[in-house]
């Protein structure tokens, strides 16, 4: 396998494409190394690609009144971006922080909008994967109104094992809404060990 068979299988998962038009994406992808802790955005500063994890993850932060609050975590095999300062071209209010040594593959802003222009399969690409992020942020928005604290707790080991697995809970906690407290009282009451 090369650096780009992972973001071609993910990206088959949404669309049929032609190997023409694979090359043209691939073309404009830059292979970057990220040491574990270093920053692919900050508070700030506009975010300038879209990034495509091979290897490795990132926390999603804010820091509101002094407070570190997780908003995600983007594993191997999926993208991360900030869609509020990448489409709009103004500055972030997140983090994007390595939590291991990564291997990623970045798409630069420009070069996104040129393969939107030069082929309608990348555009259809674009609108699929923001749908797909969408429904993301809806679906979690609802769990922190509606569902109980356990509840979201026992959602995110159902469905996002890798978080259970890789994630300190400390941060675990801040992404669930609740405190490191609160979240060790929970794991008591479902016999799961700190």
């Amino acid at each position: 396998m090369n650096e780009f068979s992972s973001i071609r299988n993910f990206v088959s998962r949404f669309l049929n494409f032609t190997e023409e038009e694979w090359m043209m994406m691939q073309n404009v992808l830059t292979r970057r190394f990220i040491k574990k802790g270093e920053y692919l955005l900050r508070e700030g500063e506009i975010c300038n690609h879209v990034t495509f994890i091979n290897k490795g993850f990132v926390r999603i932060y804010n820091i509101i009144q002094d407070e570190d609050l997780t908003i995600n975590f983007a594993f191997e095999g999926n993208f991360t971006t900030d869609f509020a300062s990448l489409i709009p071209r103004k500055p972030s209010t997140d983090y994007i922080v390595a939590m291991e040594d990564l291997e990623i593959l970045q798409l630069e802003y420009t070069d996104m909008q040129a393969l939107y222009e030069s082929a309608m399969v990348w555009q259809k690409f674009g609108r699929l994967i923001t749908e797909y992020v969408l429904l993301f942020v809806v679906e979690r928005n609802k769990a922190l109104l509606f569902k109980s604290p356990e509840e979201r707790y026992l959602k995110l080991m159902k469905e996002r094992p890798k978080v259970m697995a890789n994630v300190p809970l400390k941060y675990i906690a801040s992404y669930l809404g609740i405190t490191p407290e609160a979240l060790s009282r929970i794991r008591k009451r479902l016999s799961i060990p700190d």
